[in-house]
């Protein structure tokens, strides 16, 4: 069955998407257009057609990534377990941390911060100040429904993250040795949710 053009459109951002992905990964913000352009198998004019500017791109890769990692504090996941939803949320998180590029991208970033504040500045908004943000907007409201007792959000949102992934991202940033069995994540996300929602249980 041939594909409508927006279908074509959408599959030819996702090839982009992931083209940036891997070249951000091996050479962090100095990866180039035509570079990006070169691994999706289009043309550079393409890619500007579908983003903008290498800043939009970047932008929609934290994008991709924040729907991924906080995709179980959705409203389709809204039946289920708040143990079960914080549980995949940490482990989201932490695969995100040990995942190829972040670590390139954000070792850019801070080195860029004196020559190029406007790019540091971009990579910070569109990745850690909107998944903080988008958290707290989550306490926030399960603390309105009682489900959790949460007088600051924002300080709630700094204990779960903090337990989450500080070590984990210090690890990360400095090759330091880092957990990466599945299975030692999983365990460690659970406990991380477990030991959050007794710190804010009701009552």
């Amino acid at each position: 069955m041939p594909r409508h053009s927006g279908q074509i459109d959408l599959r030819k951002s996702e090839d982009i998407l992931d083209a940036a992905a891997e070249a951000f990964s091996q050479r962090g913000l100095e990866a180039s257009v035509e570079d990006i352009a070169r691994r999706a198998g289009v043309s550079k004019q393409t890619v500007y057609n579908h983003f903008g500017s290498k800043e939009n791109l970047l932008r929609a890769l934290f994008d991709r990534r924040q729907e991924l990692v906080m995709e179980p504090l959705g409203q389709a996941h809204s039946d289920e377990p708040l143990e079960d939803r914080l549980s995949d949320y940490v482990r989201r998180i932490v695969e995100a941390y040990l995942g190829p590029g972040y670590r390139s991208v954000m070792r850019s970033a801070i080195a860029a911060a004196t020559t190029r504040p406007q790019i540091a500045a971009m990579v910070y908004e569109a990745g850690p100040k909107l998944g903080r943000r988008k958290l707290v907007e989550f306490l926030a409201n399960e603390a309105a429904a009682g489900r959790i007792d949460v007088a600051d959000a924002d300080e709630a949102a700094d204990f779960l993250f903090g337990m989450a992934a500080g070590s984990v991202l210090l690890r990360v940033m400095l090759d330091a040795p880092t957990e990466r069995r599945p299975e030692k994540i999983a365990a460690r996300a659970r406990e991380c949710a477990r030991r959050f929602l007794r710190a804010y249980a009701p009552g």
